[in-house]
């Protein structure tokens, strides 16, 4: 039998915190460590799990999510980690179908989840972001199926012990960082598309920027400490664009000719992300491990 750790990152989302936890507890997790700088939230849950192997790690401030993983490495004893986000809620079954995955096979290193979207309040700009995301997840798919797949989305994700023990504090997207060093070792990284959880994506045009230019900062960060590109659709279409082209094919007939509208408008945020990153994190040599917050992510999770 293999022990099980739940890892959670988490800033402002106690409601979302609570959940994981019922969430994994309800699915038979071992023991669960938590890592956050609000010493309330830290309360709350200690408090309402006193009888639970749950583990608490109160930093003395926000010192970025790369920190706060290499914490949960050093404090977990399970056999598999389940790095999650605190804000995302997990389908019913999704963490056994990770659990089944990674155990399938000596080499399986890493399998992530399939995330969607669960944005209710603004229609409009909702189907704005599902444009830009569905890229992603058939990206993700595509790749998965091609034994190519070196990337995971990071809002939750089982990976075995020891695949990766520490990662650099001033990487930003260390999901896309664990993912890259696994496949290096030699470690197959996966997609299980069944295995489903839902997030809160930006509902405002600044939040989506913000969002997207850190993820953008953190694939170029790969590409600079590897030397090689992360999996992901934009590295896709310059690497191998017949695939993208593909992808976007598939893209646009899933979105609709009605909604094609809206997913020029995600172009154009997109472009307008990769401004903000050249004019903060480039031309003005901005170098962060913390991240401002793109608060309407959270709203449904704090």
């Amino acid at each position: 039998m293999f022990k099980i750790t739940l890892g959670i990152c988490a800033l402002i989302e106690k409601e979302g915190v609570k959940q994981l936890i019922r969430r994994a507890l309800k699915d038979g997790v071992d023991e669960v460590v938590l890592v956050t700088p609000n010493s309330q939230l830290a309360r709350e849950v200690k408090k309402q799990y006193a009888n639970h192997n749950i583990k608490i790690i109160i930093e003395n401030e926000r010192k970025g999510k790369a920190k706060a993983i290499n914490e949960i490495f050093r404090n977990s004893s399970g056999d598999i980690i389940l790095m999650a986000s605190a804000d995302v809620e997990v389908k019913d079954g999704t963490i056994t179908k990770l659990l089944k995955l990674i155990t399938s096979e000596d080499n399986v290193g890493i399998v992530d989840s399939h995330v969607l979207l669960r944005n209710e309040k603004s229609k409009f700009f909702t189907s704005i972001v599902n444009s830009a995301w569905l890229f992603h997840n058939l990206t993700m798919i595509k790749l998965n199926n091609e034994n190519r797949l070196g990337h995971v989305a990071g809002d939750l994700y089982a990976i075995k012990r020891g695949v990766i023990n520490e990662i650099p504090e001033y990487i930003i997207n260390d999901d896309a960082f664990i993912a890259t060093v696994a496949r290096l070792k030699g470690y197959k990284v996966l997609h299980e598309p069944t295995a489903i959880c839902y997030i809160l994506g930006p509902q405002n045009p600044y939040d989506y920027i913000l969002q997207r230019s850190r993820v953008l900062y953190g694939h170029f960060q790969i590409l600079r400490y590897f030397r090689r590109t992360p999996t992901t659709f934009e590295f896709t279409v310059i690497k191998k664009p017949l695939i993208a082209m593909n992808i976007a094919r598939e893209a646009i007939r899933r979105i609709g000719i009605k909604r094609i509208f809206h997913f020029f408008i995600a172009s154009l945020l997109e472009i307008l992300s990769v401004f903000y990153l050249l004019i903060h994190f480039i031309l003005l040599r901005r170098k962060l491990t913390t991240w401002k917050v793109a608060i309407t992510t959270k709203e449904d999770f704090i």
